[in-house]
């Protein structure tokens, strides 16, 4: 990514983080309280309680980021609110919280709390669901596909960097979890490629097409002159 383009993610990432964040968990806050969540103090809930709320948080998590996110790719949509998080073609981990306000709600705040809080789980459990989703979020738009590290081996990362930097390089298809797009038909341009094995011998490849193509673009020009 360009120097300009770095800097404007710092300066978003720094105002969520430091501003829009604290005000919108302030608010939050009575909803969290209103729905059931107990305080951070009380007992935590039984390891098998702890395993089933997690299963329903993924699944309510990837159906509904599928869904969003791939309402969000139609052309009605995608200038006004997704393009900014498209910016990063080579993307980095940072960028996964680059998108535009709108976005940031529906397709990334609501997807991943919206189960626990909705059912008044326990604060802690909370804290560590958003870490892990944080973690994978962070990881899958890294530019780093950890899949054969002892790290994703043992379960501490989901190696799936491949499949969502495809979208954002080739941007198309990929909108969620592998399970989803395969579910409903949206990742054939990356089984067609190779997938993960030729997403990594080609990665470059599709980096350099917008290069490429102003090359070609400025070759034909000049000969025409």
């Amino acid at each position: 990514p360009s120097p300009t383009l770095v800097r404007q993610l710092v300066t978003d990432a720094l105002v969520n983080h430091f501003v829009t964040s604290p005000v919108i968990g302030w608010l939050l806050f009575p909803i969290a309280v209103w729905l059931g969540t107990p305080p951070a103090a009380s007992a935590l809930p039984s390891m098998s309680q702890q395993f089933l709320l997690f299963c329903a948080a993924h699944s309510f998590n990837d159906w509904l980021f599928y869904w969003s996110h791939r309402l969000f790719h139609h052309k009605s949509l995608y200038k006004t609110f997704h393009k900014q998080h498209h910016a990063f073609r080579g993307s980095v981990g940072a960028a996964a919280e680059f998108a535009h306000p709108v976005e940031v709600v529906v397709a990334n705040q609501i997807p991943t709390v919206g189960f626990l809080l909705g059912v008044g789980a326990h604060p802690l459990v909370q804290a560590a669901w958003l870490t892990l989703r944080l973690t994978q979020t962070y990881e899958v738009h890294s530019g780093y596909d950890f899949t054969d590290s002892w790290l994703c081996k043992v379960g501490m990362l989901s190696g799936g960097c491949s499949f969502h930097d495809h979208h954002h390089t080739a941007n198309m298809g990929n909108f969620g979890a592998e399970h989803m797009d395969w579910l409903f038909g949206t990742m054939d341009h990356y089984c067609r490629a190779g997938s993960e094995e030729g997403y990594r011998r080609d990665r470059g490849t599709l980096l350099d097409e917008p290069e490429a193509a102003a090359a070609a673009a400025a070759g034909k020009k000049a000969k025409a002159g």
